[in-house]
């Protein structure tokens, strides 16, 4: 097989697997400017007679998705924050000191992303339920922070485990602490790392059901995920309105991947760095 024909080959692979992933989406989009007659019609029609009323219909009445749309916002970034601040420590103090369960501590690490969320639920509703976190914005922050870290961490230390020592040695020679040297060469060297944890903690808290569906009872307390149920009934599911409501869910990530992209692809280039 020639290189022409393994180019070809590759091309059409690659061709398949963007369809694979874009035509959901397109799906989504034109779900959601039409009418349920439209989506249950067949065959299909494609983005004939736009319902762009279905964006305005979600904000409205007891299926507005403003509230549940903040809520979202504030669980995720704060959970963000959280698994950044406690990941970039503890990754950083497993990267650079040799004490004794270094290794059982990243073992732990690497184990704990075996088991699903659901089986944290029962215990996490005995501990919340006595500290008063059930129906709270921030047991939930915290039970995503506690799923979500483990990751962030193992993210984190890859990274930092490719930032070589030498760049801190020399902030040292050059009169900087060891958190000054941290502040000014590790993380800034290690920022596409970092990032892509926080953005990693962030869809995990973003796309959470398990937890708001057990913690949560609350209408004014629930997030995207479970509003979104909120469009179905017993009988029939407003497909129109969930899947505008989808759109409008997936926006804020979207928007944080574009804004990050560059770091994410600066990363890949940075894996060399360790020396």
């Amino acid at each position: 097989m020639n290189n022409k024909t393994q180019k070809i080959i590759r091309t059409i692979i690659a061709l398949i697997l963007v369809f694979l992933l874009i035509f959901p989406v397109f799906i989504l989009l034109n779900s959601s400017l039409q009418t349920y007659e439209q989506i249950r019609s067949w065959p299909p029609q494609w983005f004939t007679n736009l319902q762009w009323s279905n964006f305005v219909d979600i904000f409205q009445g007891n299926q507005n998705i403003l509230r549940p749309l903040l809520n979202s916002l504030y669980v995720s970034t704060l959970t963000m924050i959280l698994c950044v601040i406690v990941g970039s420590l503890a990754s950083y103090a497993v990267s650079r000191f040799n004490f004794k369960g270094n290794k059982a501590f990243l073992m732990a690490v690497i184990l704990t992303q075996m088991f699903s969320p659901v089986i944290l639920v029962t215990p996490m509703y005995t501990i919340f339920r006595d500290l008063n976190l059930l129906n709270s914005l921030n047991g939930l922050v915290i039970a995503n922070t506690a799923t979500a870290l483990p990751m962030s961490i193992w993210l984190l230390y890859s990274f930092f485990t490719q930032v070589s020592k030498t760049y801190e040695e020399a902030a040292w020679m050059d009169g900087s602490s060891r958190l000054q040297a941290i502040k000014n060469v590790v993380i800034p060297i290690s920022m596409p790392g970092i990032i892509t944890a926080g953005l990693f903690a962030f869809i995990t808290a973003w796309g959470d059901i398990v937890f708001v569906q057990s913690f949560i009872t609350n209408a004014d307390l629930r997030t995207m995920s479970l509003a979104l149920l909120n469009f179905q009934d017993l009988y029939k599911t407003a497909y129109e309105l969930q899947m505008a409501a989808s759109v409008v869910s997936s926006i804020p990530t979207v928007i944080i991947f574009l804004a990050i992209q560059k770091y994410l692809v600066r990363g890949m280039s940075n894996q060399g760095l360790k020396g």
